[in-house]
Parts: structure tokens; C-alpha cells; sequence
């Protein structure tokens, strides 16, 4: 299973990563076009506003899978042991049924307005814009799965220890 995480997590990384490098080109591109040959690009604001998308939602599916995300601490600090381990299951599946409902099924249903929107600048589909939505859905999903496992794991490994 830590393969598993692993591997996602660098792949996801290098999304991002990429992603970010592309943006950074991109914007000394557009300051350059628009101050140095006053001939502002309307396509690489577009694109950029896109990738900001793009990178903010596979940054929040990485943030999930880090378990870096926002937590309130106040329960799971006072309880151990086996009824830790039934909160973190329960917060995992909580984070995975928001995840569906607003990613996967919010995503679908943005996709399905974005199949009869074309980007002007661009000229594409929106759909291959808004499907970011429920990518990100299932890496959420995934991850929180994983952490089920490992949460289960490492209560059976290490009987009444403290869980993340």
C-alpha cells in the first residue's frame, strides 16, 4: 500500500511541479508581450487561469493524500486506541463522501454544461477544462482509502497506538 501512496504522491508532485513551471513561462511571456510589445495575449490568460485551476485542485487531492489538510485535533487527541481508529475510519469516509458528491457529482454535472461552452481564445470544450473535477475526486477518494488501510494497519501492528 505505501507503494501505492508512494507512487501517486511523485506522480502528483510532478504534476504539479510541471504544471507550476509552465505557469511561471507562461506569465514572464505574457508580461513580455504586453509591456515590452505592447501586444497583449488574451489565449495565455486563458490558458493560465485554466492551469490555476488545473494545479489548485490536484493540489488539494496531494494535500489529502499528505494529510496536510485543515484538522480539528480536539477529538482525536483525547481518545485512543480502538475508538481512534473508528474516527479516523469515520473522517476518512466523511472526506470521501464529500468528495463524490461535490466532485465527482458536481463534476459531472459542470462537465455536462461544459460540453455546450467552447473557450473563445482557446477554442475548445470546457469539458476538458472542468474535468479536473472529479480527476481530483477520485485521487481524494483513493487516498482515502489508503489511509483506511493504513490506519487499519497500524492499529493491528501496533495494537493502541496513536493514529494520524
Amino acid at each position: 500500500m505505501r507503494k501505492i501512496k508512494s507512487i501517486l504522491d511523485k506522480g502528483l508532485s510532478a504534476v504539479c511541479a510541471a504544471l507550476l513551471a509552465f505557469m511561471t513561462i507562461l506569465t514572464i511571456y505574457q508580461v513580455v508581450m504586453r509591456y515590452v510589445f505592447h501586444s497583449p495575449s488574451t489565449m495565455s490568460e486563458d490558458i493560465l487561469s485554466y492551469s490555476f485551476v488545473w494545479v489548485s485542485l490536484l493540489g488539494t487531492a496531494m494535500v489529502f493524500g499528505q494529510k496536510d489538510h485543515m484538522r480539528l485535533s480536539f477529538f482525536s487527541d483525547k481518545i485512543k486506541g480502538k475508538g481512534q481508529l473508528v474516527l479516523s475510519i469515520f473522517s476518512e469516509l466523511l472526506i470521501s463522501a464529500v468528495a463524490i458528491t461535490v466532485f465527482l457529482v458536481g463534476g459531472k454535472a459542470v462537465m455536462g454544461v461544459g460540453v455546450l461552452q467552447t473557450s473563445p481564445t482557446l477554442g475548445i470544450h470546457m469539458d476538458w477544462i472542468y474535468i479536473i473535477l472529479p480527476i481530483s475526486g477520485v485521487l481524494i477518494i483513493v487516498y482515502s482509502f489508503i489511509h483506511i488501510i493504513q490506519s487499519i494497519q497500524k492499529f493491528n501492528m501496533g495494537g493502541k497506538g496513536e493514529l494520524q
